[in-house]
């Protein structure tokens, strides 16, 4: 498609006002007009096309949802680092809490076994502290006699093992 004078002329007196513009002086006749207005045309479009791929990106990443935190005005990364670590400081108490539960669970489940084992053995020890006497001077004592044979009474008999050693026999472990 051809172009007229008139058209020429105005293309031409466009270009050199938009190259004024920006500094660059050429007169409206100069034939170097009409190449810088296409580059100009072609950078024109190139930026469209730019931004609209950047637009496109940032809708992208947008859906992506990225941890990128802009501060813009003062104190507000102090308040965002506050934030980070009271949630840490909470989850550690939670954390804490549940640790805590669980040993106090175990604990009192612990206690119970110990205090069957205890009751188990506090009829033999019932048994022993009857047994217990008492000297003029205040001093405990429990006297034993000797084991008859294969009989054995329990905290009440006991073997002589050697000169150094006695043993008390204190019942049988119940099953």
């Amino acid at each position: 498609m051809a172009m007229t004078d008139q058209e020429q002329k105005e293309l031409r007196s466009y270009c050199a006002f938009i190259l004024k513009e920006y500094g660059f002086q050429f007169p409206p006749n100069d034939p170097v007009i009409p190449a810088l207005y296409i580059f100009h045309k072609e950078m024109q479009l190139n930026n469209q096309n730019n931004n609209a791929i950047a637009s496109l990106v940032k809708e992208a990443s947008a859906r992506i949802n990225p941890t990128v935190f802009h501060f813009n005005s003062p104190g507000e990364a102090w308040k965002f680092q506050m934030g980070v670590t009271l949630r840490w400081i909470i989850s550690g108490l939670v954390v804490l809490l549940f640790v805590w539960a669980a040993i106090w669970s175990w604990s009192i489940a612990n206690d119970v076994d110990r205090a069957k084992t205890i009751i188990g053995a506090s009829d033999n020890l019932s048994e022993l502290v009857k047994r217990v006497q008492k000297t003029h001077d205040g001093y405990y004592f429990i006297d034993f006699s000797v084991a008859k044979k294969d009989s054995i009474q329990n905290f009440k008999e006991f073997q002589k093992l050697n000169s150094k050693t006695v043993r008390v026999y204190l019942g049988k472990q119940s099953k």
